[in-house]
């Protein structure tokens, strides 16, 4: 048989629910008459399982039966009406010993006999006192026993003993005629459950009943633990009053949630019984009754390129309290505020009432490689003070707008059939050229070559999938061969279209670069991956009539040389360059390539006649000059000449391999005409001898971070031969042309010119009267973009530095 001790344990069940009102229950009962059966427990100390309990065989269940496996045991359990509460104790003194009347006796809590120890033990509701090494304390007031039997007759006693930390205290009586206090606190918890914070909520009745056979007097009642001030004891019946059996007393707790989420205090009042006083385990959950719920609760912008502005993000708030919101101004702060920026507010100054929506809009433009995040602050008045929503981006380098060179190579020929249908293209014909070019090709660059023309007219090239602009890219007459650079938009199917405005003629294309859409997550170093650094000015690097030995020889080429410095030199990998021939023998063609004799490629630069003066624009890519004398090693171009003819080369840029500041980078356009002097667009009139047109360009085609511009200039039907020249306003005039008419022609070339003063640029005309077109095809922009308040009439690059010039005999044979 087990011993009472353990049989008791085992007997303790975890039930913690709160106890149902005793009133109506207790009305019924009469109070206890002696001889007294009963016992009180009260758990003081360990916070929200603090309670005091009494269980009296007139209103309670209880259970009293004794055992005497070795020494005489009294054993006691009680339970409230459906079991909402129950304890049990149990006590016997040392083995073969009697409780004697008067005495104090050390107690443990033991699970098996041990002869010399007093035990008790006490549990229920989940709670057990089992401090082994601490001992408890037994005052005995009666102790009668059937000397026949050995068994209680009557028993009196009170007790407190260590109990986890903290001290469990009562009464035992078994039909005992001493008389004892007794008050129930009934819960063990006070729980307000959700509470307004910053308002006076919902209280909550606590209701104290006296039991046991005297009076009890209540003393002062108070608030401790940690959080006293979110709760107030606004009605007390029970202070300074004493109760007797059955009476009833209350405390009214009012919950002042003073914060957001869980608070707790401890209630207690005194009292004269052996349990000193009761308390109670005061809780709250404080929430805001000024509140918005969020959808989407931040602004998250995703991955964004570096320096571009983001699709708008839009949260929408909705009033979620039991109160109206009202709202102040927003604002954005954190250290990456400056790159977030509102850009539709609905809700500032706003009141919403519950179910109410306001929206706020915002876009980001990240600055730099990675994460960045900042926070949108909306003041109100609110308990918190503010509504508060993140914002997130993911800013990312990418190679957009920067420029890849390669080795030119033809992509149409309609004479043989390359590219496009064998045959001249016809009045009105369009041809549909598909590039070969990678997938993230935004514009390339052409050199578009006219021929074997049955009469005058134009091409016009556009991005297919878009309507034909009203614009030409080189015009020709009867019987010419001539070219051009064109910058074209790459479009729909990766395919460009040109369009005939003329008698039927042949059409050539070759690939000399393109510019990138830009790959996402780019880092950097990219084979080819150039920025654009324009010269303040053209600058001249070589003119061959300068030599004094004549022209240049057929089958022969030469290098032309530019140096910064030590910096810059070994990152150039393009120059943006206009080449002329001049004095030609006969007719023939230039061709600008890197300058390895072993890979002239199979194109051609510009085309010219007899004695004729003809540039043409190209993009060319650079390698270090070999055997250039004092030159050699410098970045440097070949431009080699089929017939007898003087060659200039005057630079108007160089194309980096991406890693140099101040760089720009190029966004493409459809064709878009912003001069035309024959219907006084962007200048009045035609251009006078020596007159220079100072013209603006449009706030359509750029904007504050616009640096230069890739246009085609159209020289159209001077009155003599004449010359024009390409600059910036701001600047001194330089000794370069890009355009040679001669007198009644229309002759377009590519410039690409920085933009100046008031956002301006220069065309000379050095003889004759000359109308003018300006169409562009793009527009190259600062990069990192920066926000200033006028134009720019200069980047920060070094000066050019032109080596001495070549000597007639550094003109090499190709072969």
């Amino acid at each position: 048989m087990r011993s009472i001790r353990a049989l008791l344990i085992c007997a303790i069940a975890l039930l913690l629910s709160p106890a149902v009102s005793p009133g109506a229950a207790h009305a019924a009962a009469t109070a206890p008459t002696a001889p007294y059966t009963a016992f009180t427990v009260h758990f003081e100390g360990r916070g929200y399982i603090d309670g005091s309990f009494s269980y009296e065989a007139s209103r309670n269940t209880l259970e009293v039966y004794q055992q005497n496996p070795n020494g005489y045991a009294l054993v006691m359990s009680g339970s409230t009406s459906g079991y909402r509460h129950w304890h049990n104790l149990n006590v016997s003194p040392p083995t073969g010993t009697r409780f004697v009347a008067g005495q104090s006796y050390p107690t443990r809590p033991l699970f098996s006999p041990v002869p010399s120890t007093t035990v008790l033990n006490i549990g229920g509701d989940g709670q057990g006192c089992e401090d082994y090494g601490v001992p408890g304390t037994l005052n005995v007031a009666q102790a009668d026993y059937d000397d026949a039997t050995g068994k209680f007759t009557a028993f009196a006693a009170s007790y407190s003993m260590p109990c986890g930390g903290a001290v469990a205290k009562g009464e035992i009586r078994f039909q005992s005629g001493i008389g004892y206090k007794a008050t129930d606190s009934w819960e063990y918890q006070v729980q307000l459950g959700q509470q307004p914070a910053g308002q006076v909520g919902t209280p909550k009745d606590i209701t104290v009943e006296v039991n046991g056979t005297q009076p009890t007097t209540f003393g002062a009642a108070a608030l401790s633990g940690a959080n006293p001030g979110a709760f107030q004891i606004s009605d007390n019946t029970c202070s300074g009053k004493t109760l007797s059996y059955g009476e009833t007393c209350k405390l009214s707790i009012t919950p002042k949630a003073t914060a957001l989420g869980e608070q707790t205090a401890q209630v207690s009042l005194a009292e004269n019984s052996t349990a000193g006083g009761l308390k109670w385990l005061a809780s709250l959950t404080g929430f805001d009754p000024r509140d918005t719920t969020a959808s989407w609760p931040y602004f998250d912008f995703g991955s964004v390129p570096m320096y571009d502005t983001s699709a708008p993000k839009t949260v929408t708030l909705t009033g979620s309290g039991t109160l109206p919101i009202t709202f102040g101004k927003a604002s954005i702060t954190g250290p990456n505020a400056g790159i977030f920026k509102v850009t539709d507010d609905g809700c500032s100054f706003k009141t919403l009432a519950k179910d109410q929506t306001c929206s706020i809009t915002a876009v980001t433009r990240p600055t730099t490689n990675g994460s960045a995040g900042a926070m949108l602050s909306l003041p109100d008045d609110s308990f918190a003070g503010a509504t508060q929503l993140s914002l997130g981006v993911n800013g990312f380098n990418n190679d957009r707008g920067t420029y890849t060179a390669v080795s030119p190579y033809r992509v149409m020929d309609t004479r043989s059939g390359v590219g496009a249908p064998r045959g001249a293209v016809g009045p009105g014909g369009v041809v549909s050229l598909q590039l070969s070019m990678p997938s993230d090709a935004a514009a390339v660059v052409l050199n578009v070559t006219v021929t074997e023309a049955a009469g005058g007219g134009f091409v016009t090239v556009y991005p297919t999938g878009v309507a034909r602009p009203t614009t030409s890219s080189l015009n020709y007459v009867k019987g010419w061969t001539g070219a051009n650079s064109v910058t074209v938009q790459v479009g729909a199917g990766g395919k460009v279209d040109f369009y005939n405005a003329g008698g039927p003629t042949q059409l050539i294309a070759d690939v000399y670069g393109y510019y990138s859409k830009g790959h996402e997550a780019y880092s950097g170093g990219c084979s080819g991956c150039g920025q654009y650094h324009p010269l303040t000015q053209p600058v001249r690097l070589t003119d061959t009539r300068d030599w004094g030995k004549g022209r240049v020889p057929a089958g022969y080429f030469i290098n032309s040389v530019a140096s910064w410095n030590t910096a810059i030199d070994p990152h150039v990998r393009a120059f943006a360059v206009n080449v002329t021939a001049t004095d030609t023998t006969g007719g023939g063609f230039l061709t600008a390539w890197n300058g390895y004799r072993e890979s002239l490629p199979d194109t051609s630069t510009l085309n010219f006649t007899p004695r004729a003066t003809v540039p043409n624009f190209a993009v060319v890519p650079t390698t270090p000059c070999n055997g250039c004398g004092t030159a050699t090693g410098l970045p440097s171009i070949g431009v080699y000449t089929s017939t007898n003819a003087h060659i200039i080369v005057d630079i108007v840029g160089y194309y980096d391999d991406g890693s140099l500041p101040e760089g720009l980078r190029f966004e493409s356009t459809v064709p878009t005409r912003i001069a035309d002097t024959r219907s006084g667009q962007g200048w009045p009139s035609r251009l006078g001898p020596g007159v220079t047109a100072s013209i603006p360009a449009p706030a359509t085609v750029v904007n504050a971070d616009t640096r230069a511009l890739a246009t085609n200039v159209t020289a159209v039907l001077p009155t003599s031969a004449t010359y024009l020249t390409v600059w910036p306003s701001g600047a001194a005039r330089p000794n370069t042309s890009n355009l040679n008419p001669t007198a009644g022609s229309v002759v377009p070339n590519a410039v690409q010119t920085m933009i100046g003063t008031g956002g301006k640029f220069n065309v000379f005309n050095a003889g004759g009267y000359c109308d003018v077109v300006v169409d562009v095809v793009g527009t190259f922009y600062r990069y990192p973009p920066s926000a200033p308040s006028g134009w720019s009439t200069s980047t920060a690059n070094p000066a050019l530095v032109v080596p001495a010039a070549q000597s007639p005999a550094e003109a090499k044979p190709l072969r």
